[in-house]
């Protein structure tokens, strides 16, 4: 009778460890099928959310702009678009001192960048007479070499909505003519001289282009 009861005991507690070991793998499942929606779901969810920063500065809503960045930051922090986009519209507000630590942002999630961050924050600085820091900006996307230019104006217009993209597609220019004065002020000639040509180079390609 003894044995029996063993054996029964036994029994149960093999059930009861199998019962566990099944619950604990639904369980598991579950929040493996949940955790996968929610990444999906934020995904679509931020992709959405893009689309509107898009349109809000298209239409010049550029504090609607602001507004849907700063929610997007909140869902997915290093998210590169909406930091970028965000310094766009303060750009765009004329809040270079708001849009300026954005843009370094943008630079700590994406050490590589060489395009739209570096040269708004090269304008910035050159703008609050800050050459110094301007050249080293600038410089920064200028490094890229011979694709530089394409580069550049890939992310200006990838940022950059409506008319204003179109506008500023002429942006090395833009940043060698900048780049050649902060030379000229920090009163390096020889620098000067070097920007000076590369300068007379997209000047006389552009020039072309146009006409």
């Amino acid at each position: 009778m003894k044995h029996s009861e063993h054996t029964c005991d036994h029994d149960h507690e093999h059930n009861h460890d199998h019962n566990s070991m099944g619950l604990f793998q639904r369980w598991f499942l579950s929040v493996l099928i949940v955790g996968v929606l929610l990444i999906l779901l934020r995904s679509f969810i931020v992709g959405q959310m893009l689309v509107r920063v898009t349109s809000y500065s298209a239409n010049g809503s550029y504090r609607d702009a602001v507004r849907i960045c700063k929610k997007i930051i909140t869902i997915d922090k290093d998210n590169k678009q909406a930091w970028t986009s965000l310094g766009y519209a303060y750009m765009d507000l004329s809040r270079s001192d708001m849009a300026i630590p954005v843009f370094e942002k943008v630079l700590l999630i994406d050490p590589e960048d060489k395009g739209a961050a570096c040269f708004e924050l090269g304008q910035a600085y050159y703008a609050k007479g800050d050459f110094v820091k301007a050249i080293g900006y600038f410089e920064r996307v200028r490094s890229a070499g011979p694709r530089a230019a394409v580069l550049l104006d890939a992310d200006i217009l990838k940022y950059r909505h409506g008319t204003l993209g179109f506008r500023s597609l002429n942006s090395m220019q833009t940043l060698l003519g900048a780049l050649l004065e902060c030379y000229k002020q920090t009163g390096n000639a020889a620098q000067a001289a070097v920007i000076q040509k590369e300068y007379d180079f997209y000047k006389n390609k552009h020039s072309k282009v146009l006409f």
